[in-house]
């Protein structure tokens, strides 16, 4: 073989070699710090909650209405959030800061607090 056939073969080659290559997309770290609270701060909006201090703590949160607020339940599977042990309803919020009696997925009564 001529070496300038070996040539055009090597180039052929490289050519196959480098078309089948993808060059990996620029990832898009999540946003952090202010950026981040903002964006979790425009999705409550959207789900129609709140966004701010919660807890005795003060950390940030999302406490949204729930759905089925009011409706009688006798375990947590009855509702979106928490069954109130007290009331026998589902809670207006989510999620249930303080402490609450609550009623379990089995129905046992326990008290709840989160801060």
């Amino acid at each position: 073989m001529r070496p300038a056939s070996i040539a055009l073969v090597v180039a052929l080659i490289a050519a196959g070699i480098l078309v089948g290559c993808k060059s990996d997309p620029i990832t898009t770290l999540p946003p952090v710090g202010a950026a981040r609270v903002e964006q979790e701060r425009l999705a409550c909006l959207k789900q129609g909650g709140s966004f701010g201090p919660v807890g005795g703590g003060g950390s940030l949160a999302c406490v949204r209405p729930t759905h089925d607020s009011g409706k009688q339940c006798t375990r947590e599977t009855d509702c979106e959030s928490r069954c109130l042990a007290r009331s026998g309803t589902c809670a207006p919020l989510t999620p249930l800061f303080g402490c609450n009696e609550i009623l379990q997925a089995d129905g046992r009564r326990v008290t709840l607090c989160v801060d």
